[in-house]
């Protein structure tokens, strides 16, 4: 019998165009790999300062009124997310304390920030 003709796999040099022809296409796909990265470490920074606000205005919140004013003049610093924390007493009525949180970070140069804001009366 006779061998039949054609019937065989790919050359090498078939094999390395193709391979080329995919990482041509495959580096389109880069820019935007790291705008997905840099769009989801954004993302996670917001939702740790919303996190970290949260808890802080919840422990203001159960904190004794008297001692309001120093628990919250110290600013914490959780990884890349700056908390800071007011209380202004006597305000907007004697007897009532504004408290306010703040959340501060930089991403991609810019300065961002998550604020609440509530206000506490006197027992």
């Amino acid at each position: 019998m006779g061998e039949a003709k054609g019937v065989g796999g790919f050359t090498l040099v078939e094999v390395m165009v193709s391979l080329l022809i995919f990482m041509i296409a495959s580096m389109g796909l880069v820019p935007l790999l790291i705008t997905n990265l840099q769009v989801n470490h954004g993302n996670s920074l917001h939702a740790q300062a919303q996190r970290l606000v949260g808890e802080a205005m919840a422990e203001l919140q159960v904190v004794d009124y008297a001692s309001l004013t120093v628990v919250a003049n110290e600013p914490l610093l959780v990884a890349e997310v700056e908390i800071q924390q007011e209380v202004e007493q006597n305000r907007p009525q004697p007897d009532q304390s504004r408290i306010t949180v703040t959340a501060l970070w930089q991403q991609q140069g810019r300065s961002h920030r998550y604020q609440l804001q509530t206000i506490r009366s006197a027992p």
